[in-house]
């Protein structure tokens, strides 16, 4: 398999599993900050957002691998691994920065 479709394919499996409860979290902190209605809301809304979320990751990879062996795609691929990779850097800033800040 080409690097960066191998990398693609494994940065989008991590978003899918970490982007559900940051996407969630964001929504619930935008509107309260009231921690039993946050924790209540967080496990729904992480669901809900994940049963979204990772259906379109798996069938952008199943696509992905596929094509596995195309050097035309493996170029252009590149940017969303990039892309990927910087979303799940944010997304554990994100929640480093719930925990030790606040």
């Amino acid at each position: 398999m080409q690097k960066n479709i191998s990398a693609a394919m494994f940065y989008s499996l991590l978003f899918a599993m970490g982007g559900a409860p940051t996407i969630a979290m964001l929504i619930i902190r935008a509107q309260t900050s009231d921690p039993a209605i946050i924790y209540n809301a967080l496990i729904g809304l992480s669901v809900i957002i994940a049963c979204i979320l990772v259906p379109v990751v798996l069938i952008q990879n199943a696509v992905l691998y596929a094509k596995r062996k195309s050097e035309t795609l493996e170029q252009k691929i590149e940017p969303l691994s990039k892309f990927y990779l910087v979303l799940n850097v944010l997304c554990l800033v994100y929640w480093l920065s719930i925990q030790f800040i606040g």
